[in-house]
């Protein structure tokens, strides 16, 4: 221990005068507050504003000058109004088609080694949340007005064998091994849902936060647990009107 930590530890540990007058002022400080007026919440409040827009100033040129065109060279095809909140990372062969007013605040797509051309199609106004993570071997089709909130898992193969024979014979994943992921419109995955292969989530359906989508979940239904299990259907909605259209109206 240095004598710097060990001078700390006695000051938090010791009960000498020095000690004790240590952790007093340690205390008083973090008491400390400063006092309050109106001309100083004025002042803060102006700070506040003004970091306030420059944080979304920086967001909005790195997504228009930096990360959106990095997309926009890697996909097929790409609609308008594209926004892309952070580095986009794409491993593999993977074709990629984007609808128009798609916001993504994470782009982490990723692909097995077999497929010659795997293919992820999202539809217009889909909303991604951040740490959000796409494996795909064969198809994965998003449909438009869909969100998916944060630390999100979508994949159309298991990533190894799921039988044991196969992986103690070292066997790789075999193309029949993958199976097409389908989220159909309006549909809304919480955060920390693990969506697995072979899986339809039907239009306007709701998956509970930290869900295991092993099956398929019908139109309009909540759907939550691990595994998730349906424990709602709500009636489809009169008419089919967006609730949003262009992005950042949220």
């Amino acid at each position: 221990m240095n004598p710097f930590d060990r001078a700390l530890l006695h000051a938090k540990r010791g009960d000498s005068p020095a000690a004790r007058l240590a952790r007093q002022a340690y205390h008083r400080l973090l008491a400390w507050d400063l006092p309050e007026s109106e001309a100083l919440k004025v002042l803060y409040g102006a700070a506040f504003q003004i970091d306030y827009l420059a944080t979304d100033a920086k967001e909005w040129a790195l997504s228009k000058f930096f990360y959106s065109p990095m997309v926009r060279s890697r996909c097929d095809s790409v609609g308008k109004g594209l926004n892309v909140n952070a580095p986009p990372y794409v491993r593999g062969n993977v074709r990629i088609h984007i609808g128009s007013y798609c916001t993504f605040s994470s782009f982490d797509i990723r692909t097995g080694k077999f497929p010659q051309d795997p293919v992820l199609t999202f539809g217009d106004d889909v909303w991604v949340g951040s740490k959000v993570m796409i494996a795909l071997t064969k198809s994965i089709t998003i449909g438009s007005h869909v969100l998916i909130a944060g630390r999100t898992d979508i994949q159309d193969a298991d990533g190894h064998p799921s039988e044991s024979a196969r992986r103690e014979r070292h066997e790789q994943m075999a193309e029949e091994d993958s199976k097409p992921v389908i989220i159909h419109d309006y549909a809304w995955l919480g955060r920390d849902v693990h969506v697995l292969k072979g899986v339809t989530i039907g239009r306007g359906a709701v998956v509970a936060a930290g869900s295991v989508v092993a099956s398929d979940v019908p139109d309009h239904a909540l759907a939550m647990g691990v595994p998730a299990r349906v424990v709602k259907v709500s009636p489809p909605p009169e008419a089919d009107i967006p609730p949003y259209s262009r992005p950042y109206t949220r």
